[in-house]
């Protein structure tokens, strides 16, 4: 689905489609450009949980991976799920990286992928699962204006998928025009590229919300500067980027540390 081509802020006008664009104003980044550090990276993964197991699934993580992780030393690990507005069951793992060498480690492989050393408990780990998948995620501090996103309950979730050789177009729109609108705003949005694992084109972007309500106002760069002149921008920047994917994310506090 192709970034939208135009913006009418009316009565009418649902609130989570003009979301849906002004995301795409923030996806202008080099992923290349700045030399990353080891704190940028954190390995994602991806558990489509059966619904019928869904409880067992929660509580198990809860008595055993939480604990787990913990008393290896970890020290924080966010995990999100999906449902009201995108696929149910769904729910995004991640934890922080200090390097590839950790994953030497088989017990760090299983925890990497929501499970625990011990085979039974894989096991029955394993059995509510569908499908999980992983990818390493570099935080683009520079393209960025986050704050504290991961802390907030609900994250505006957008992915785009950047066209081939359109990266470095991106990145002259993103500096000349796009980050400063979202500094003055003081519009927060967390942006990364998704690596390893991955083809390499897509960027997301989390918007932290407290609340749903929150999607009944227009957006900050909306507020900020009017329909027209976030349209404007829009127009340059839609034939560079398709949405992949654009929904809500609710943190799961009794899953994350």
């Amino acid at each position: 689905m192709p970034i939208l081509k135009k913006i009418r802020w009316t009565a009418a006008a649902r609130p989570v489609t003009v979301i849906a664009a002004i995301p795409g104003l923030l996806c202008l980044a080099q992923p290349g450009r700045r030399l990353e550090s080891p704190a940028d990276r954190s390995l994602v993964t991806i558990v489509h949980v059966r619904p019928e197991m869904s409880g067992e699934w929660m509580e198990l993580q809860k008595s055993a991976v939480v604990p787990t992780l913990k008393k290896a030393g970890m020290k924080t690990r966010t995990v999100y799920s999906s449902g009201i507005f995108g696929e149910a069951f769904t729910y995004m793992l991640i934890l922080p990286m200090t390097g590839f060498t950790e994953f030497d480690s088989a017990e760090k492989q299983a925890q990497a992928l929501g499970l625990v050393a011990d085979p039974k408990l894989a096991e029955r780990l394993r059995r509510c699962v569908v499908s999980t998948s992983s990818f390493l995620s570099t935080a683009l501090p520079d393209i960025s204006n986050a704050g504290e996103t991961r802390s907030a309950p609900i994250i505006g979730f957008l992915r785009l998928r950047i066209a081939p050789g359109k990266m470095e177009e991106y990145v002259s729109l993103y500096k000349t025009e796009v980050l400063p609108l979202l500094i003055k705003a003081d519009s927060k949005v967390f942006v990364a590229s998704r690596r390893l694992g991955t083809d390499g084109y897509d960027l997301t972007f989390e918007t932290p919300m407290m609340r749903f309500s929150d999607l009944d106002a227009p957006p900050p760069l909306v507020r900020a500067f009017g329909p027209e002149t976030i349209a404007k921008t829009l127009a340059k920047l839609n034939p560079l980027a398709t949405v992949m994917e654009n929904g809500i994310l609710i943190r799961q506090a009794e899953l994350s540390f």
